[in-house]
Formats: C-alpha cells, structure tokens, sequence
C-alpha cells in the first residue's frame, strides 16, 4: 500500500540529470514530493512521517532486473543447490542425490539446480552413469546453470519413453554414445520434454513460488523484475491473484511466450503494456537459440575446436520471421533470447522487415542476453533503436565456459556496456536469475571490474563508472518497460521505490561491490525489507 516515508542524512543517486545527488528523499502516499536537503524533505511532509537516517549509506532508485525468471527462482530453494560455490566435483553433487533419495519414497522426482561443468573437476556435465548408482528408483534430472543443458539418470530417461531409437526432438540434443543410447545429457527441447514429465505445481504452488522468489530480489534491493515466459493461464492466473490481493513482491512485467499467448491475447486486443504499476503485459517472447555453456547458442562461425558445430536455431529463420511479424503487427513489443551472433543477427533482420512491413514508431524491441557482439552488430542495434537486456553477471560466473567454447576473441565485448555507451544503445541489467543469483551488486561489480568470480578480467576496456552501472538497473530498465515515466529516478511525481545500501557504494573499491548488502528495499513509501 503507498506509505508516507522520509530518508535524511544520505548519499542519495537520484538518476535524475537536473538533481543528481542529494541528502534527503521525501515520499508522499507512495510517490516522491521532495528529492534535495534535509530541511526541504522534512517540510514536505508532515512531522509524523516515518523517518529512516541513513547515516551517509547509498541510497538509488529501486532497482529493476530487467530478464528473470521469479517463479523460477522460488521453486529452484526447494531443489538441489548445485551452484559451482558448493559443489566443486560431480561427486559432491552426487552426494546431494544420495542424501535426497534416501528421504523421498521411491519414485519421486529430485531435481537439482545451478552446476557448471566449466567449474567442476571432471569439466563435464553429470549424466546417467554417474547418477544410476545413487538414485536407481527415483528419476533425477539436474539443470545446468544456463537451464540450457541438463544431467538425467535412466528413470528419467525411462519415464520419458527415451531410447536408442528416440530421433532428437527439433531444437535439442541428446547426447549418445558410440552405440547411439543416449547418455542423459538434454540440450535445450529435449531437456524441456524430459521436464515435462515431472510434476508441475498448481496455482496455488505457483503463487507460494512467486512469493519465495521475489523475497529473493527484495533482499537484493530489487523492486521491479520481468517474468522472462508466462506460457500458461494457471501462471497468468497465479500472479493476477497475488496481485489483486496485493501481496506481489516486485512489480512485474510479464514476457508473453508467443506460441502459446499471442493468439488469445491479440484476439481479446491486449498488447504491451496493458496492465497497472504493480502487474502489466510486456513483450511478446521467442527463443532463436540456446546457450554457450550448451553449444546451443547459433554462431556465425564453428565453435572452438570444432569444424562445424555452430549452435542451434530454436526454429527456422523464416519461422521466426513470421512470428516476429504477428506479435509486431498486434501491436506488441517483442522480445527475443539471442546470445550468439548469428541469432542476433537473424533477430535483428525480423525486427528490420516487421519494420519495414508495418512502420511503428517506438517499438522498442528487445534483444534478451545479447551476448556476442561485434562493432557491426552493435551499429544496427543503434541504428534499428533496438534494446538489449544483457546479463550483467554473466561473465562473473561463466567466463570459463566461454572461453572454453567460443575463445576469449569472441567474447570481447560480450555484455560490452562501455560499447552500449559508445554506440548510444540503452541497455538494461540482468540476472536471468535463477540462471545466476538475484545479486544485483554483483552485476554492478561485473560492470564496473569486468572480473569473474576469482577476479580475473576479461576485457577490461568494457568497464563502465558506478553511476553508468546504476543507470542499467533503473532508468534503463524503466525504459526496456516504457515506464520511464513512471520509475527509475527519484524526483517529485515518481514512484517512491528506494533500495538503501549498507554503506556509500561509491566510497568502497569496487572489487568488494559484490559483498555489499541492501539494508532497505522500499516500495511506494512502504519499507518491503529490512536487513
């Protein structure tokens, strides 16, 4: 509900150009009324208000993950943590499953999530052969961090109706051996189709899902998020019914998967941006191709060591041109995964023939990671005022993997945000959480080091100042949204969405950025977490 609120005492990061930095904030029935000094905020509202000092801490806009996946999120804390941080081998892993299986009746699913093969020991993915031994009566399927490629064991390869003589589906893989017997390794659709044959929640464990994963971006001092795939009325449902009751975390932008929405949607004429300040309609979603760490992601050339293998289309070229076209012509902004370059290309080529098909003006369609670029791509991206939603994490946890499979050439300037500047392309920040964790300081830190994880560089030319950071997590994030109007700076008439820091993030070295933790996540004047 809006909230009357007063901050004092800080180091305030407006994202306003005419105001860009003051001591105090004054909210007024969930919206900004004064945004300058201590004495001018106080005379804004009445004595009463309640008042925070922040005691010289950062305080900015909330900020706005511009490609996630919430419901995700909430579900993947009921599975296996896999993530690299815990799990430095396949054997660790398996112990989770041995633990897991010797606490569920047999036949129960155990799903695990978060390993990287580029980190673990053995610097493969997990497959049957490991996981048979562990868990013989229950069907376990693991998802790669990039929920792009996946381990299965037999009982979930059995349950599936996969053998020898299983064709792989169109846009995925099963990886064989010699003999051709799948070893369950799924890339893309055909760790999708396994999937299937777990278990889905109900609305009601959507809705629980929804909730546990947005508690995860308050603790990260996010406000707003996109819901990157609603393909199903039981997930539209779930979140109108926290929305209606006022219990959504986050405010959400909803990614409309075309296959399956587009054609109801266009025939009840609903189109982006249909929707309130809380819950609102936004691009209509295709995928064109899948992940590095996979060997999915469509490149214009072979990936390393390879003479051929240059990644997978999602679907035809010209399908994904007809579709782009539909979703264009219903007057909705569309929104494409690409990570390779070719995929990138080929998106940018629909964009430019809908265009061209149906003049209109201010699309903003998007490119979501829009991870391998080059001088090229990025002067049509400019050019076609297309919007890229990198992963700004990204690097962080997976520069391993890329250089192991595109060579650290190609990755110059992936999620280059020193390039977005230089070529003038407004580019909003990322996680694709669960992909990576909702720590959105630590996409801060990517941005700002251009460092992995143990602090290696990679490419540091790409490097960007805090404050051009910070803009990629809220005024351009409000943009990829069209509500910039709305959000993304502090000043009179805005939403009074805030995220305080536990310190002056400018006055700490950048390398310690990640570690930093939020102290306030406020929500129209209303504080949504307290550390």
């Amino acid at each position: 509900m809006p909230a009357d609120l007063l901050l004092l005492n800080g180091r305030v990061r407006t994202m306003d150009p005419a105001n860009p930095s003051v001591s105090a904030v004054a909210i007024r029935q969930g919206r900004v009324v004064y945004a300058g000094d201590d004495a001018g905020a106080r005379a804004a509202v009445p004595s009463s208000t309640e008042t925070i000092d922040l005691r010289g801490r950062s305080a900015t806009p909330g900020l706005n993950d511009a490609h996630a996946h919430p419901m995700m999120v909430g579900a993947a804390l009921l599975d296996l943590d896999l993530s690299p941080e815990r799990n430095r081998t396949i054997a660790d892993i398996l112990s989770l499953v041995r633990e897991r299986a010797a606490s569920v009746p047999p036949g129960t699913w155990i799903i695990g999530r978060g390993y990287d093969d580029a980190r673990l020991a053995e610097g493969r993915n997990p497959n049957r052969f490991d996981l048979d031994p562990v868990a013989p009566d229950h069907p376990v399927l693991l998802f790669r961090m990039c929920h792009h490629i996946g381990g299965a064991n037999s009982a979930a390869l059995r349950l599936a109706g996969i053998s020898a003589a299983t064709p792989d589906p169109d846009g995925g893989v099963y990886d064989r051996d010699e003999h051709g017997e799948p070893i369950g390794v799924l890339r893309e659709h055909a760790l999708d189709f396994v999937h299937g044959f777990a278990p889905e929640p109900d609305e009601d464990g959507l809705m629980a899902a929804i909730v546990a994963g947005g508690r995860s971006f308050l603790e990260s001092g996010v406000t707003s998020t996109v819901e990157a795939g609603i393909r199903e009325p039981k997930e539209m449902r779930a979140y109108q019914r926290l929305a209606e009751r006022g219990e959504l975390p986050v405010r959400t932008y909803l990614m409309m998967m075309i296959d399956q929405t587009l054609d109801a949607l266009a025939s009840l004429g609903i189109i982006t941006g249909f929707g309130d300040e809380w819950l609102r309609i936004g691009p209509a979603k295709l995928f064109s191709d899948g992940s590095i760490g996979g060997h999915t992601a469509r490149m214009l050339l072979p990936y390393e060591n390879t003479e051929t293998d240059m990644g997978l289309w999602m679907m035809s070229p010209d399908d994904l041109k007809a579709k782009v076209l539909r979703a264009h012509m219903a007057g909705f902004q569309v929104g494409i995964h690409a990570i390779g370059d070719a995929a990138i290309q080929l998106v940018l080529d629909a964009y430019l023939e809908a265009q061209q098909a149906a003049p209109r003006p201010d699309a903003r369609h998007r490119i979501e990671h829009c991870s391998i670029v080059d001088d090229h791509l990025l002067r049509r991206i400019a050019d076609q005022k297309v919007i890229p939603i990198p992963g700004t994490s990204f690097l962080r946890h997976f520069r391993d993997s890329y250089i192991r499979n595109l060579g650290e050439w190609r990755i110059q300037q992936a999620y280059g945000m020193a390039s977005f500047e230089r070529f003038g392309i407004i580019a909003a920040a990322s996680t694709d959480a669960p992909v990576v964790p909702t720590n959105a300081v630590a996409g801060l830190q990517t941005m700002v080091t251009r460092k992995d994880i143990l602090g290696r560089p990679c490419n540091s030319a790409e490097a960007v100042p805090l404050e051009l950071a910070l803009k990629a997590y809220t005024v351009n994030g409000a943009y990829a949204s069209f509500e910039e109007k709305l959000k993304g700076a502090l000043k009179p008439g805005m939403l009074g969405d805030v995220t305080v820091f536990e310190t002056d993030i400018f006055a700490i070295d950048p390398d310690d950025l990640h570690a930093v933790k939020v102290d306030y996540t406020i929500s129209e004047g209303g504080v949504r977490y307290a550390r």
